[in-house]
């Protein structure tokens, strides 16, 4: 079957780039297993992993951790603007967004989120953890630190919105704008992949961003991880 001076495993990437191309496989479809893929081949699964790897390299797959391996639709664009409109941005590329709450509760602030939002050390605050799906498939998770005096009373609205922009703007006149945003890469941590269903060993983006009020003031640091696959950061200004 191998025949090429090719490894093996870029042999049998291009065999399923090819299908692909050829429309055996479609747009969301899930591959055989690596079980069934290596059997097929005469190989092991270590072998079929590394072409699994490589078309996910090219965008081409995307591996849902306890799910299997799909073909990957084109990449979605997530627009990192001036104006916080995530919801509004997503659905007119024609995409559903919706958020899964996770939890929201008191705490005070640490070093980081105190510097970030340039109030006191050990101020209360409230943290909100989110997981946001985007076409019903698991996008980012963001953790987002709200300083309380600014908003009394945040956390009995926040399990009850799909909109924290709009919430803010209806309940606290609160109409606020991207100040700063950082990006960077790093290694998902457990609780995240499987939250995101990507394996341990996919990189996420990290973007932390610093948001302020109409009036300059700095209310709220997020968090957010995005899966790696799947995802172009549109930087909008």
């Amino acid at each position: 079957m191998f025949q090429s001076a090719l490894p093996i495993y870029v042999q049998i990437a291009n065999d399923l780039r090819r299908k692909i191309q050829q429309g055996v496989y479609q747009v969301g479809d899930k591959l055989p297993s690596q079980k069934e893929l290596g059997s097929s081949f005469g190989v092991n699964r270590h072998t079929i992993r590394q072409a699994f790897d490589l078309l996910k390299d090219e965008g081409l797959l995307r591996v849902d951790r306890g799910l299997g391996a799909f073909i990957a639709d084109a990449p979605i664009q997530y627009p990192i603007g001036k104006r916080v409109r995530y919801n509004e941005s997503l659905q007119a590329q024609g995409h559903t967004s919706r958020y899964q709450f996770l939890r929201a509760f008191e705490t005070v602030a640490d070093g980081k989120v105190a510097q970030r939002l340039e109030i006191a050390l050990g101020e209360a605050i409230a943290q909100v953890d989110l997981v946001g799906l985007v076409d019903d498939r698991p996008l980012i998770v963001s953790t987002s630190y709200f300083p309380l005096q600014r908003f009394p009373d945040l956390l009995t609205h926040i399990p009850h919105t799909q909109s924290i922009s709009q919430l803010l703007r209806n309940q606290y006149d609160c109409d606020h704008v991207r100040r700063c945003t950082y990006v960077s890469i790093r290694a998902v941590r457990s609780q995240d992949a499987k939250l995101l269903q990507i394996p341990l060993n996919q990189s996420i983006l990290l973007v932390q961003a610093v948001n302020a009020d109409q009036h300059g003031r700095l209310i709220e640091y997020t968090v957010t991880r995005f899966r790696g696959d799947g995802v172009e950061l549109m930087f909008d200004y």
